[in-house]
């Protein structure tokens, strides 16, 4: 590019000396004029090709680094959703292998096993505040209740005896309440959640895996307090 230009600047420079003679009825003044205004004219073509050209490489390279970019994103993105999801089946397979061993069904793990419940599911819904709590549906009084730290949004039990049979999931005010699939002995268990992301709570996975962790409370406050070994059987959801 920069030899045409100077071809271009020599010629122009050169026209007095190339053109000495009249062309027809054209003057030699007026076909240097011509000479040089058409050398000129093609120099500045050139020039508004390349300055085209520059541009639009320009505009690539932003379209790439752009692209660039984006895929950087949904990579990041991709890697923080597997390993939110393979924390979240670590946290319901522990939970589940910590109600298997009854052997070790101590008070302590008892406790622990509940923590962790709370702990979750605080972790899966990013809550302030989380609650497990087991109500006997008879007289609605409670049997047992475990808090994560930042306790807060109490629920009346009477709002939690409304929930219908076949209904484990319910939302008041600002929180948001699961509970088991089943009752045992009158007993049922409730996740009550407060100050929850809404984004993981319209999650259906998360909600599906908060009903096991309501669930499997209930199995393990059951088989703690003997309840199952000398009482009818257990009423089941329809």
């Amino acid at each position: 590019m920069y030899w045409i230009f100077l071809i271009i600047f020599i010629t122009v420079v050169l026209v007095p000396d190339i053109i000495r003679t009249n062309f027809y009825i054209i003057s030699e003044t007026r076909l240097e004029e011509i000479l040089i205004f058409f050398m000129g004219a093609v120099a500045f073509a050139i020039f508004i090709k390349n300055e085209r050209q520059l541009i639009f490489h320009k505009k690539e390279k932003e379209k790439d680094k752009k692209k660039i970019e984006q895929t950087v994103k949904d990579l990041v993105e991709s890697y923080s959703y597997i390993g939110e999801v393979n924390r979240k089946m670590d946290l319901l397979m522990n939970t589940a292998l910590g109600l298997s061993d009854r052997s070790a069904l101590s008070k302590t793990h008892e406790k622990e096993t509940y923590q962790s419940i709370v702990s979750a599911t605080s972790f899966l819904l990013k809550a302030d505040s989380v609650s497990l709590r087991f109500v006997n549906i008879n007289d609605l009084k409670t049997k047992k209740e475990f808090r994560s730290e930042n306790s807060g949004g109490m629920v009346k039990n009477d709002i939690l005896a409304e929930m219908e049979e076949g209904i484990n999931f319910k939302k008041n005010d600002d929180c948001l309440i699961i509970s088991s699939s089943q009752k045992i002995n009158g007993i049922k268990s409730y996740l009550i959640i407060c100050g929850f992301d809404e984004k993981e709570e319209n999650n259906p996975k998360n909600i599906e895996i908060l009903k096991v962790f309501a669930s499997q409370a209930l199995f393990l406050y059951s088989y703690t307090h003997n309840e199952p070994k000398n009482c009818p059987p257990c009423e089941t959801k329809k």
